[in-house]
Formats: C-alpha cells, sequence, structure tokens
C-alpha cells in the first residue's frame, strides 16, 4: 500500500469539494411545475391566476397570486418569475399563479 503524501491529499480533498458542490447546485435547479401534472391538478394550480375557474373555486381573488402566498419562496434573482412553494417541494410555481391552498402572507 502506497502512503498518499499531503499535496495529492490536498488536491484529492478540493477535487471532491467541488463535485459535492457542483452537484448541490444541480439539485437546486428545481424543474417549473406544470398544469397538467397531478400534484397541480389535485390543488388546482394555474401559471396565472386570471385563469383560474371561478365557478369551481369561488373563493379566489384575482388580486390572490402566488407572490404574496405564505406557502411561496421567492428566487434570489430579481427579475425570477419562478420560486419555490411548500406545497409542490419538487417543482417552481410562477409568481403570478394560484392554487387552492392559498393563505394570504401577513406582512
Amino acid at each position: 500500500m502506497n502512503p498518499v503524501d499531503r499535496r495529492t491529499f490536498i488536491i484529492a480533498s478540493v477535487t471532491a469539494s467541488l463535485g459535492c458542490l457542483m452537484a448541490g447546485r444541480a439539485q437546486a435547479q428545481l424543474q417549473k411545475v406544470e398544469e397538467g401534472e397531478p400534484k397541480a391538478v389535485a390543488v388546482g394550480y394555474r401559471h396565472d391566476s386570471h385563469t383560474v375557474d371561478q365557478a369551481r373555486y369561488p373563493k379566489h381573488a384575482p388580486e390572490q397570486n402566488c407572490a404574496n402566498c405564505l406557502a411561496f419562496y421567492p428566487s434570489d434573482e430579481e427579475a425570477d418569475e419562478w420560486g419555490e412553494c411548500d406545497l409542490m417541494s419538487d417543482r417552481r410555481v410562477h409568481k403570478k399563479g394560484w392554487c387552492s391552498s392559498y393563505k394570504q402572507l401577513k406582512v
């Protein structure tokens, strides 16, 4: 068995750390939810709050959207229209979207 010198150990450690960092970033890029997905259909999610079926969801109001919902976490990038949602844990939702689980964010 060959002993590992300090230089080889440090290079291997840095390479492994960068690999883990890159894997974490790749995992952090969540996919956007599609309106036809079973999870989205179950809660009546729509990308645009103005297209919600008012007859099916009578409690919906036009000013309600994901951007002012308690479950929404906006992206770090100001221009990004998509953010994370507690209900769609593995998908991103549009900030102008809406679902039947909407809960007003108290500011």
